[in-house]
């Protein structure tokens, strides 16, 4: 039997066994666990030798980053992750927390589309685990996302599947949770529907809610107890009891539940409108809105403009509530189109006949499958010891310029907006036509180079010196009078003709400028040195800033660890390619303020085939 036999073999053999060694890691998941300790554990996983701990880390680090609101980094993590599921051929039910993940991102991204269709991926992995609770959460979000896209009779369905099965979930916190985002669903389709007996179940299910949450001393749980009691209050027109209601709500919020509390100052706003009192209801939308900025969810930033523009209209201020309204259009026409939503409906139909096709389909493959496993039973061994040592030597092989790359495209895309405007802003203050061409030509410049950066693998130390140079008065002209650099290279060094790995420094560079010198009281100094330290090329990036420091905020510390995981990363391939021994180190100046990189990599030269 040749090799392509003995993949089939092993194939086949995977698809019916889900206790292959391949599909286990020894780990324990905690729920609720804080930001900070999930970081850990995720970057523990990553570097572990097991294929499927490295993509529970990927997962893990995803979900950070959704949890951080950092939603352009999230995708590539995921897909690390299920590309290695799936690579292992393993269960469907180790992909339930990636496929959530997936959905999660997406309905952020207000695209339900694709929401959608990682969530109908997701209910028949929950139906095959077995997890009752996964299932009805599976279809509240279903629920959830025709609602979104004005099917409210078709996500009734959906609510009512997970009802259905709240009294054979035996976890009282599980139950707790579902039967609070059913009392939502619900209170949602009598607001498109004005259909009297989804108020009415909503009602039952937020005293269900209720009673659950307070036997569970969950704050956050009685808190949107009470909130949806108000909601249900408000549809009947209790305005003072809705009023005493949020009040309530409020109380049991924690001080970081910026999503929860929106819902409260949305909530009370329209009850100030129905109230007439629009100065107090202008301030709470004001803060609606500069939540749902921060969260980032454009449907929601939509919402709030439009709860601005009513009271604006109220209070005679036509000219805003004009302006609010055409944001709020913006906005809605480019998540909310009829394409979206006759995509939505044609996804469902599909999976659904999708299904059914594949249930029978399984049957007869079953049948067969069972005729080969006698077979299969001899050839086993060698084939899992031969397969999975092929697998990992190709992987290595295929993923190692793929990640290259990405690490290289990694520089801040806001920067260059940030850039963008500061230009702008220069150009209409200063009016001065050879600075404004001279600034344009160095960001065009720092522009091609990024982007080309990520096709190079190499540069040499002179152009590497030259594009900080351009990239850090680009900066300047965003922090004036911040901070000043040198760059220094050793007489002894061919700057023309030693490379170095393409945008390797940038990231220090920018954590140093951006988050360093932020809220220091003097003039902030970086410097960039070149030099050769025992055979090798030491680069020393040193700021004078706030460092790494525990009793501070700690949004600096996150930044030096992304940028610490890049390089990482980058010298991790490097020294896979090379056969190096390439490193970096980062610490807090012993010297006085600031931060302390040094990187030294193997010296390396044009002339030589790297």
């Amino acid at each position: 039997m040749g090799l392509k036999g003995f993949i089939v073999v092993y194939l086949l053999l995977a698809f019916f066994c889900d206790t292959i060694s391949a599909c286990h890691c020894n780990v324990n998941k905690v729920k609720g666990i804080t930001p900070e300790s999930r970081l850990r554990q995720a970057q523990q996983l990553m570097h572990q030798s097991e294929s499927v701990c490295k993509a529970l880390g990927f997962e893990q680090y995803g979900r950070y980053l959704l949890d951080e609101n950092e939603l352009d980094s999230v995708e590539y993590y995921l897909q690390k992750a299920e590309n290695i599921f799936k690579k292992e051929s393993c269960s469907d039910s180790l992909l339930i927390n990636t496929y959530t993940l997936w959905a999660q991102l997406y309905y952020t991204k207000a695209d339900y589309k694709k929401a959608l269709e990682f969530t109908l991926k997701l209910l028949p992995c929950a139906e095959a685990s077995g997890d009752l609770f996964e299932v009805a959460m599976c279809n509240t979000m279903i629920a959830q996302l025709f609602n979104q896209t004005k099917q409210a009779q078709a996500g009734l369905i959906y609510s009512q599947r997970a009802s259905a099965l709240v009294s054979k979930i035996k976890n009282p916190r599980d139950q707790m949770e579902l039967i609070s985002i059913i009392a939502k669903r619900l209170l949602w389709h009598f607001q498109d529907t004005k259909h009297q007996p989804s108020l009415d179940s909503s009602e039952y299910f937020s005293r269900q809610h209720l009673m659950l949450a307070k036997q569970l001393n969950n704050t956050r749980y009685i808190s949107r107890a009470y909130n949806n009691l108000e909601a249900v209050a408000y549809e009947r027109g209790d305005f003072q009891s809705s009023l005493k209601l949020l009040d309530s709500a409020k109380l049991f919020l924690d001080s970081n539940q910026f999503a929860d509390r929106a819902v409260i100052y949305f909530d009370k706003a329209d009850i100030l409108i129905e109230m007439n009192d629009l100065k107090q209801a202008k301030i709470m939308a004001d803060s609606v809105e500069s939540i749902y900025r921060r969260l980032a969810n454009p449907v929601y930033i939509a919402e709030a403009l439009q709860l601005k523009e009513r009271i604006a209209a109220l209070l005679l201020n036509y000219r805003d509530a004009y302006q609010y309204q055409k944001e709020a259009l913006y906005i809605l026409d480019s998540v909310k189109n009829i394409d979206q939503i006759t995509a939505v409906t044609k996804l469902e139909r599909k999976y659904n006949q999708a299904k059914n096709e594949h249930t029978i389909a399984s049957l007869a493959f079953q049948k067969r499958i069972y005729f080969s496993l006698a077979l299969i039973a001899v050839l086993i061994a060698l084939v899992i010891a031969f397969f999975l040592r092929q697998q990992k030597l190709q992987l290595k092989k295929k993923i190692l310029e793929t990640e290259q790359r990405l690490n290289r495209a990694r520089m801040n895309p806001h920067f260059f907006f940030n850039a963008l405007s500061t230009l702008q802003k220069f150009a209409m203050r200063d009016n001065d036509g050879q600075a404004i061409a001279s600034n344009i030509s160095k960001f065009s410049h720092i522009m091609r180079e990024t982007l080309e950066s990520t096709y190079k693998e190499y540069v040499t130390i002179e152009q590497e010196i030259d594009f900080l140079n351009e990239y850090m008065e680009v900066q300047k002209i965003r922090f004036p009078k911040t901070f000043s650099y040198t760059i220094k290279a050793d007489s002894e060094l061919d700057i023309d003709e030693i490379l170095i790995p393409a945008m390797i420094i940038q990231p220090f560079i920018e954590n140093s400028i951006e988050h360093g010198f932020l809220g220091i009281d003097y003039a902030g100094h970086l410097s960039v040195h070149f030099s050769i330290q025992s055979k090798e090329l030491q680069i020393v990036i040193e700021d004078n800033g706030r460092g790494m420091q525990l009793n501070v905020s700690q949004d600096q510390n996150k930044h030096i660890s992304r940028a610490s995981q890049i390089i990482k990363d980058r010298i991790y391939l490097l020294n896979i390619k090379l056969k190096t021994k390439a490193g970096f180190s980062i610490d807090n100046n012993s010297n006085g303020p600031g931060v302390v990189v040094k990187i030294h990599l193997p010296l390396l030269y044009i002339n030589e085939n790297v």
